[in-house]
């Protein structure tokens, strides 16, 4: 095990080249070195291997016993250095990895299940890893490097952190009514003229909740809630059995199967088209993969 580093791969090549040739300055030639070089690196060979390699005639070389020997294992060593060397050079350029991703569940709902399939379809060897997490939280999750890329609403402020800010999709806020509400009719409604009526909310940690909260304070009002819960599905069924009504997605509706009795109100209010950002650290602490996953979503 002492002389195990010894045996480089350099040295190795070159005994091969002497042994396929019969000769040392054919191989030096072929390996374009001077032949007092490929004999030094093969005596410290023998020098490892403590037995001679090359029996040294006046016509040329060929190996001894021991050289047989170390000819095969040089020869297969070589082989899977070249097979590491071409795995390990997908990773380089991209087409294998692992990508860590953070987002928020509005954009894991509606856009990043046909982004990352369509992603996957024509990236097959690179291992995509996901987790919801609000968006206050994915920002904070690059900063400490928990995950690769964070995706999120309203992120653009993470710019002043030293994060890279790239514009990834936008949604529209809707308020969704049973069939035969009183506001069911109307083209469009200002959030606070909702507020007359009992309102189903996602849980008081969801940004959405924040953002209605406070729109509400905004207009000198409160929201009357009956029911917190944890998905847009949970509060679509509510409002499908005329519990009250809410404000989520358009496209979470959308998942909805038809005929599910739900009637989409867009809101007049400028806050309701919401802006979703990816964040990452700088273009010098990105993988290959991480950077061609951006340029996948800037293209589309």
């Amino acid at each position: 095990m002492q002389t195990l580093w010894r045996f480089d791969p350099t040295s190795l090549k070159l005994f091969i080249a002497a042994c396929d040739e019969g000769s040392i300055a054919r191989a030096a030639e072929r390996e374009s070195m001077v032949p007092s070089a490929v004999s030094k690196r093969i005596g410290e060979l023998e020098e490892a291997v403590g037995a001679p390699l090359l029996y040294r005639h006046q016509k040329g070389i060929e190996p001894t016993p021991a050289g047989i020997c170390l000819l095969g294992h040089a020869r297969h060593v070589l082989e899977e250095l070249a097979r590491m060397s071409a795995d390990l050079s997908q990773f380089a350029s991209g087409d294998r990895g692992h990508i860590r991703i953070s987002a928020n569940r509005s954009s894991i709902i509606q856009f990043l299940p046909e982004d990352l399939s369509r992603f996957q379809r024509t990236h097959p060897n690179i291992a995509i890893e996901l987790q919801e997490r609000t968006s206050e939280q994915v920002g904070e999750d690059v900063l400490g490097n928990q995950c690769d890329l964070g995706i999120g609403a309203d992120l653009g402020a993470l710019a002043d952190r030293g994060l890279r800010v790239q514009e990834y999709r936008s949604d529209q806020l809707v308020l969704i009514v049973p069939a035969g509400h009183p506001l069911a009719g109307l083209e469009q409604v200002r959030f606070a003229d909702t507020l007359g009526f009992g309102h189903i909310a996602l849980h008081r940690d969801s940004p959405l909740y924040r953002m209605l909260d406070k729109a509400a304070r905004a207009a000198r009002k409160s929201i009357r809630y009956g029911i917190h819960l944890q998905s847009f599905d949970a509060v679509c069924r509510m409002v499908q059995a005329d519990l009250g009504i809410a404000v989520i997605p358009r496209r979470a509706v959308s998942l909805q199967p038809e005929g599910a009795g739900l009637v989409c109100v867009p809101l007049e209010d400028e806050w309701a088209v919401r802006r979703f950002q990816i964040v990452s650290r700088a273009e010098g602490y990105l993988s290959a993969v991480c950077r061609g996953f951006l340029e996948f979503l800037a293209r589309d």
